[in-house]
């Protein structure tokens, strides 16, 4: 009797070996393209994280610079102007895509 369906079983293995191999090929392209897109992802996170800290820099250049003509305080004016420096460079680095 298991002789007789045999062939059968054998058909079905061998549809399902088909299947699988569909199956796969589908998920390993899937697989690449959500690898793509985790690097496009990473790409953009770098460069919101480098306008951010251009951001951050400015703002604590606007910061000193009140507090510069708040004390008439000359330092801080230089200070000021230092980190004004480092935002610019850090938004120049980010519109440059480093």
């Amino acid at each position: 009797m298991a002789d007789d369906k045999k062939p059968q079983y054998q058909a079905e293995v061998e549809r399902y070996k088909k299947e699988k191999a569909e199956i796969k090929f589908a998920a390993d392209k899937l697989e690449a393209e959500a690898k793509d897109w985790d690097a496009q992802s990473d790409a953009q996170m770098h460069l919101h994280h480098r306008w951010a800290q251009a951001t951050t820099a400015l703002q604590i250049s606007i910061a000193l610079a009140a507090i510069a003509l708040l004390t008439r305080r000359k330092w801080l004016e230089w200070g000021m102007f230092g980190v004004a420096a480092v935002g610019l460079a850090l938004g120049a680095a980010a519109a440059l895509h480093v």
